[in-house]
């Protein structure tokens, strides 16, 4: 089949971005031929891999005089696929984001990361009146679109309760050779994410501050890409590094190069994943394929990935019991190595491309069922 990937903005390099890609090739492996309709492409700013691939863009608005994404992001979405499909006559839509057209644009496949009317948090009142329509056109999406496919059993969770739709649970993969184990240790702490508030990195800065405070000194390094629109809070995070005393201890690498990357999860010594509530969360299984002990909290996708006491830690977000969870480990590195090694094996087991291929194989069977009945 042609198969259109539908993804509202490639031009990051994030989870999302990198979940794509894997998605696509994916899709390839199993003899299909993919395009990715998107809005927004940088190929300078994006996963070099985009530039070998068919990427049809349309452009348009992020906001509104800097606000109302949610509302520029839906008329945007629309006129993409106008744009698009001058261009690419798909066989079949897999839609990773603007889910609210998935029952216009069919057959469909939703690949839900999660469903976008529980980003809006519940004390934002204004927020959640503007977003009711796209709330509802959301809901005819889940309703309309053919298949269901999601990152996790808590976002499959939140796809029940939300539309009483059922899906199927395809982990994304991780490339365990570019993610190689590693035994090198160099003594800090990691921690990679896009820098904005919703990461909720404030968790690692009052962990470190509690260790301090026992008189010890553990380093992190803080590794993330800066989201267009969030660029001022990079500033207001660092301030908050020096006003906890804790500007030596702290290191912010922003846009890190994939090289650099990859030796910091090399060499790192823990892997801290602060944000709660994450849909999935790259970050901890990169981190156990290259052999790094994971602590992570406990209310999100993360939950399912690492094995509390086995390959990390699980944890609420509790300061106290974070800093007494890196002590534990910077103190004890027959215990690292011990959580690596059964973290490397997890991943090779359950969260590689080809286990999150055989997951989508089955969406694809569904959707040729549904093309032989009707």
């Amino acid at each position: 089949m042609k198969i259109a990937i539908i993804h509202y903005d490639i031009s990051m390099k994030t989870g999302a971005q990198r979940l794509v890609l894997g998605l696509g090739n994916a899709l390839k492996n199993l003899g299909h031929e993919v395009a990715y309709f998107t809005a927004f492409y940088n190929p300078e700013t994006s996963f070099e891999e985009f530039k070998s691939e068919k990427v049809l863009a349309s452009g348009g608005r992020k906001t509104f005089f800097g606000m109302f994404r949610a509302m520029t992001a839906y008329r945007t979405s629309k006129k993409m696929m106008r744009y698009c499909l001058l261009k690419y006559k798909p066989d079949l839509f897999v839609f990773s984001s603007s889910y609210y057209l998935a029952n216009i644009y069919k057959p469909s496949i939703i690949y839900c990361h999660h469903p976008e009317r529980y980003l809006v948090k519940k004390g934002d009142s204004l927020r959640r009146i503007l977003h009711l329509f796209i709330d509802r056109a959301e809901k005819r999406g889940f309703e309309g679109a053919d298949v269901i496919t999601c990152n996790s059993g808590f976002t499959l969770d939140a796809i029940k309760r939300a539309y009483s739709r059922n899906g199927i649970i395809a982990y994304p993969g991780v490339d365990v050779a570019r993610f190689a184990y590693s035994e090198s240790d160099e003594g800090f702490l990691l921690s990679v994410n896009r820098i904005m508030q919703d990461k909720n990195l404030e968790l690692a800065l009052d962990a470190l501050t509690h260790i301090k405070k026992s008189g010890k000194t553990v380093s992190l390094v803080i590794a993330g890409t800066v989201q267009q629109g969030f660029e001022s809070y990079v500033d207001t995070f660092k301030e908050k590094v020096r006003s906890k005393g804790l500007g030596k201890d702290v290191k912010i690498l922003t846009n890190v190069p994939d090289r650099e990357l990859l030796d910091l999860y090399r060499n790192c010594s823990v892997f801290l994943y602060t944000p709660t509530g994450e849909h999935y969360g790259f970050g901890p299984v990169e981190a156990m394929a290259s052999g790094k002990p994971v602590i992570a909290s406990k209310f999100g996708g993360p939950s399912e990935t690492v094995l509390d006491g086995e390959t990390g830690f699980i944890l609420e977000d509790d300061p106290k019991a974070w800093s007494a969870k890196i002590s534990l480990l910077m103190d004890n590195t027959s215990l690292r190595k011990k959580m690596g090694r059964k973290g490397r094996k997890r991943v090779e087991e359950n969260y590689t491309w080809a286990a999150f291929q055989k997951s989508m194989a089955k969406a694809i069977d569904q959707i040729k069922a549904k093309a032989n009945t009707t």
